[in-house]
């Protein structure tokens, strides 16, 4: 899926040692880099990733043991992902990250603070308070909820679509992640000290509001901006207001 779909939109596949990312966009435009959530992969981005490329150099990652990525077995350290993200990641970059690719996101900006200009934060994890709804399950039920949280309280899933979530809870790169405790940033929020926005849609039911409030609240400056009719991934639900609210902040 992420080849077919970036594809259409004109980016170019790279590969190395086994890490995959896709660029798209004029080479000397402002760079952009798109970064994923846990258990997703880069075709995501697709929504919104053709009209961003008409003003960035636009760089989307498969990370570490998503999509196209390997290792495809043994565990996923978060340092990793830094790691991965590190060797695309050019100067002067604004970073856009949804779920766990905003902690990633917040994380990178922390330790590579030279590399980085901008944040954009749909709604960002990273923090050691409850999330609303686990992201998988062995159990059908529980799956069309999480599903909801994800997409929002009206989606309609498709049986073939519960038992894609089923069939990837079995081997999901969730599973894998390891130093998840080591890189929390509820004490490091205030390290951040570039120009920050933060995105969350009003019907999320994975990340609460007042998780992400706490998120705002942590970083001097930012902005906080409701999607409504947006859920968990606002670029791949409601694209178009995510695309207006982008070129408020650009």
């Amino acid at each position: 899926m992420t080849r077919t779909l970036l594809a259409t939109s004109g980016f170019t596949r790279h590969e190395r040692d086994g890490f995959v990312w896709w660029t798209g966009g004029a080479e000397d435009a402002p760079p952009l880099v798109l970064v994923h959530g846990v258990n997703d992969q880069a075709g995501t981005w697709f929504p919104i990733a053709g009209t961003l490329a008409k003003r960035f150099r636009v760089i989307v990652p498969d990370l570490p043991g998503h999509g196209e990525s390997g290792p495809k077995e043994g565990p996923l350290p978060l340092s990793l992902m830094i790691d991965r993200l590190h060797e695309i990641i050019p100067e002067h970059a604004t970073l856009l990250g949804n779920s766990m690719g905003g902690w990633l996101a917040m994380f990178y900006a922390i330790v590579h603070p030279e590399r980085v200009d901008r944040l954009v934060l749909e709604s960002p994890g990273g923090l050691s308070r409850p999330l609303s709804a686990p992201l998988f399950t062995h159990d059908r039920d529980e799956a069309l909820a999480i599903l909801r949280a994800v997409h929002g309280p009206s989606y309609v899933a498709q049986p073939w679509v519960v038992d894609a979530l089923l069939e990837r809870a079995k081997d999901a790169p969730m599973l894998r992640l390891t130093e998840l405790t080591e890189h929390l940033l509820d004490e490091r929020l205030h390290e951040i000290h570039v120009p920050t926005s933060i995105l969350w849609g009003a019907d999320d039911g994975v990340v609460p509001r007042d998780y992400t409030e706490a998120v705002h609240a942590g970083i001097a400056g930012s902005t906080l901006h409701i999607i409504e009719g947006a859920a968990h991934i606002p670029h791949l639900q409601q694209p178009e207001r995510v695309l207006a609210c982008l070129t408020s902040i650009f």
